[in-house]
């Protein structure tokens, strides 16, 4: 039976693999393979290459049973610095980025690793929803949320992922906080009292 989450869930990844556009000819990398249904989808869609970059070895064995067509490796993307990699054209991460320490550091070894021009699309519970007691601005980990790959929540507000995207070369294309009627995530019911994720697609600038 499918739970409400994972309904949600499931219409987040949709909308994501809408901005994502057309992949076909692209060098595609998965950064941490947090959802297996986008890996699968992205690699089945044509792209030149496909690797997928799994934060543990249980995300790594989902990863590549999903997605038989991707090159599945597994690190620590706390520790990451992208030897052996060689450049993409589009990077999308589901999760990911909300579990990393230091997300200024991800993002300045991701842009050496996307072409100029490059794409970075990325998925995460939106800042509303993971702010708790101690409140919207006060970024840091919080326990109270649902670990992933052994590793922590942390909250940033939007101002924060927006600051450090640009500073680390990374500017903003489009935004979403999933409003029923966007693509992806259907017209029927009432609207949310508050966004359960913020999708950003992004552009490396040179």
């Amino acid at each position: 039976m499918t739970t409400t989450r994972d309904s949600a869930a499931l219409d987040a990844a949709d909308h994501l693999l809408a901005l994502l556009g057309d992949v076909r000819d692209l060098s595609v990398l998965d950064l941490g393979c947090g959802d297996p249904r986008v890996l699968r989808r992205v690699a089945e869609a044509g792209p030149r290459t496909c690797v997928g970059l799994a934060a543990d070895a249980s995300l790594a064995a989902g990863a590549r049973a999903a997605a038989p067509l991707a090159d599945v490796r597994t690190t620590d993307l706390d520790r990451w610095w992208g030897a052996d990699l060689g450049r993409f054209d589009l990077v999308v991460s589901t999760a990911a980025p909300q579990h990393v320490r230091n997300l200024a550091r991800l993002l300045e070894t991701l842009h050496h690793h996307v072409e100029s021009g490059g794409r970075f699309a990325f998925l995460v519970d939106h800042p509303a929803a993971t702010a708790g007691e101690e409140g919207y601005f006060a970024d840091g980990e919080r326990p109270g949320l649902p670990s992933w790959a052994g590793r922590p929540a942390y909250h940033r507000s939007l101002e924060t992922y927006l600051r450090d995207l640009r500073y680390c070369g990374f500017r903003l294309d489009e935004f979403s906080e999933g409003k029923p009627g966007e693509v992806g995530f259907g017209d029927g019911g009432p609207l949310p009292a508050a966004p359960r994720w913020a999708l950003f697609r992004c552009v490396r600038t040179p």
